[in-house]
C-alpha cells in the first residue's frame, strides 16, 4: 500500500516549480522562472529534511537534473554543473538558442541525468530536439534525436516521434528501433494527433488529446520492443513518474481517478500505482499536486487551499 510521509515545508510558494531527484534520494527544487533575470535559489531536501539551500543561481531557472556527484541547472541559454560535494561550479555548456517569444510554455527546456550523460530537450514550434551532454567534457551539447515529441527514460534511452511519425527509440549505446506509426490526423479541435509524453513502468506513454477539455486517449508501448500494450481513456493533466516501485500517476481533479469525492460534485487529487493498462490502485489523496519525481517517489505538493510548497516522500 502506498504511504505518503509527513510534508517537509520549503520556502517556495510559486506553483511553477521544477524538481529533480538524485540517485541517493536527495530532492532539488526551485521556482521555475526561465525568463527572469532575478537571482534564484535552488533548495535541497536530503532524506526527511529539513530543506536547505543547495545553490544561489544568478538568474531564473528552467529545469534541474541531478546525478550522484553533480547538480545541473538549465536556463534558456546554458546548463551549469555544480559539485554536490563542494557546491562549486564545475562546468558550463551553452545551449542552442531557445526562442520563448509568443510562448506561454514554461517547459520549453527539460532535462534528465541518466546513463552518465545529461539530456536536454528543447521544444521549439512543433519540434523537440534532444541534446546529449558529456559531463566530463567541455564539448558542446550534441544533437542526439529530433522529432515531433520526445521523452527520455531513466536508462538514457530517448523515445521520440520521428518526422515520418514512427515511434522510435535510441538507446544510450546507439541502438535504434523503429516502432509503429503514431496518429497524425488533426480533427480541427486539437485532437487526432499522438504525442510521446512519458516513460514509466517499462512502457512508453503516448497521449492523443480529445480536443475538448483535457480528456485524452492513452496508448502504451513496450519500452524494449515498441509493440503496443494497451489503449485507454484518461486525462492530459495526469502526471507520471518512473520509480523503483513501478509507475505512479497523479490524477487531477475532474479527471478519471479512483479517489473518493470530498463532497458531491468534486474530486480530490489522487496518487496511485498505475498499470500499463491504466488500472490505478493503492490510491492516496489529501494534497494539491505540483510534480511527481523518481526514482524514489517524491510528491511536490501543497496542502489543499495552501500556497507553501512541500516535499512528500512516498513509500
Amino acid at each position: 500500500m502506498l504511504q505518503i510521509g509527513t510534508p517537509i515545508p520549503t520556502p517556495l510558494t510559486s506553483l511553477q516549480v521544477t524538481a529533480a531527484e538524485g540517485p541517493d534520494g536527495a530532492v532539488f527544487l526551485a521556482a521555475q522562472s526561465p525568463g527572469s533575470a532575478s537571482p534564484s535559489v535552488v533548495y535541497v531536501v536530503d532524506g526527511n529534511g529539513p530543506t536547505a539551500v543547495a545553490e544561489h543561481f544568478p538568474s531564473g531557472v528552467a529545469a534541474l537534473a541531478a546525478s550522484a556527484d553533480s547538480l545541473y541547472v538549465a536556463t534558456y541559454s546554458t546548463v551549469t554543473a555544480f559539485s554536490r560535494v563542494s557546491g562549486n561550479q564545475s562546468a558550463q555548456w551553452t545551449l542552442p538558442p531557445v526562442n520563448a517569444a509568443n510562448s506561454s510554455d514554461a517547459d520549453l527546456v527539460a532535462m534528465t541525468a541518466a546513463a552518465g550523460h545529461v539530456f536536454v530537450s528543447i521544444s521549439q514550434g512543433n519540434m523537440v530536439s534532444v541534446y546529449s551532454i558529456n559531463p566530463s567534457s567541455a564539448a558542446a551539447p550534441v544533437l542526439a534525436a529530433q522529432g515531433l515529441s520526445a521523452a527520455v527514460g531513466m536508462n538514457g534511452t530517448i523515445y521520440y516521434e520521428a518526422a515520418d511519425h514512427h515511434l522510435t527509440s535510441l538507446s544510450s549505446s546507439g541502438t535504434s528501433i523503429e516502432g509503429p506509426t503514431l496518429a497524425d490526423a488533426p480533427n480541427g479541435e486539437g485532437g487526432g494527433v499522438q504525442y510521446v509524453t512519458s516513460v514509466a513502468g517499462g512502457a512508453v506513454w503516448v497521449g492523443d488529446p480529445a480536443g475538448q477539455g483535457e480528456d485524452t486517449q492513452w496508448t502504451t508501448y513496450d519500452a524494449s520492443s515498441l509493440q503496443q500494450i494497451d489503449q485507454f481513456s484518461g486525462n492530459l493533466s495526469e502526471m507520471l513518474a518512473d520509480t523503483s516501485g513501478g509507475a505512479l500517476m497523479i490524477a487531477s481533479p475532474g479527471s478519471l481517478n479512483p479517489c473518493t469525492t470530498a463532497s458531491p460534485g468534486t474530486v480530490d487529487w489522487c496518487l496511485s500505482r498505475v498499470s500499463n493498462s491504466g488500472q490505478q490502485t493503492d490510491s492516496q489523496t489529501g494534497f494539491s499536486a505540483i510534480d511527481l519525481v523518481g526514482p524514489d517517489p517524491v510528491l511536490i505538493a501543497t496542502l489543499p487551499g495552501a500556497s507553501q510548497v512541500e516535499v512528500w516522500r512516498v513509500t
